[in-house]
């Protein structure tokens, strides 16, 4: 027989009184009594009404600030062609010629519009 180790793989041989069944070695664990699980179901329930009650809160003022932003654009809108100064255009053939921004610029609009427009002025 050759000296040295009989085994090579220690952490193999350690394991090895390990080896049993699996439901030996699971404690089972203690059950919690009736009162104590309807106890947290409630408090369960009353945390998600709370988060759900916040959260709706937090998308109604949302939605509020978007309205609000939204209906002042449209005033400043409305504002600016108000206060600006128009000329029609009835020779469109040099539009095209125009720079990007000056086109940019171009607003076009119906009579209906303009009528409106100048009455609330």
């Amino acid at each position: 027989m050759v000296k040295g180790k009989a085994f090579r793989k220690t952490w193999k041989e350690a394991r090895k009184p390990l080896n049993r069944r699996a439901s030996s070695r699971i404690k089972s664990s203690n059950k919690a009594s009736y009162d104590e699980r309807v106890k947290a179901k409630r408090a369960l329930e009353e945390v998600k009404a709370k988060s759900k009650e916040l959260l709706e809160a937090k998308k109604e003022s949302g939605k509020k600030k978007a309205k609000k932003k939204e209906e002042k654009k449209k005033r400043k809108e409305e504002n600016d062609i108000k206060s600006g100064q128009y000329q029609v255009i009835k020779k469109t053939e040099k539009v095209r010629k125009w720079h990007k921004n000056a086109r940019k610029m171009l607003v076009k609009m119906g009579p209906e519009q303009i009528e409106r427009l100048l009455k609330k002025g």
